[in-house]
């Protein structure tokens, strides 16, 4: 299910979802040159979360990598953490 504000309903605590959210995320945002045998990423963009959510993108990525293309393996998303209750922290001294 989607809304208009192109939330997704789906939890990343369950790997299918994941990998529709991150295939979905890849489809949509990433910059791709289309050609004959498919897509291919021309720059991959940021997937920011928790450590945790970091954690499952990654075996996500680490379960498609077999595929043909860059696209197809997902690596248009980089995930990364964004520890950002540690940089409020250092903010705040």
């Amino acid at each position: 299910m989607q809304c208009c504000l192109d939330l997704l309903f789906k939890n990343p605590n369950i790997a299918g979802e994941m990998a529709e959210m991150m295939a979905f995320n890849q489809q949509k945002y990433v910059p791709c040159l289309s050609s004959g045998a498919g897509k291919e990423v021309l720059i991959p963009i940021a997937l920011h979360g928790d450590q945790l959510f970091e954690e499952r993108a990654r075996n996500v990525q680490w379960t498609f990598r077999d595929s043909d293309t860059r696209f197809d393996q997902l690596k248009g998303l980089r995930t990364e953490f964004a520890d950002w209750h540690a940089k409020v922290t250092l903010y705040k001294v």
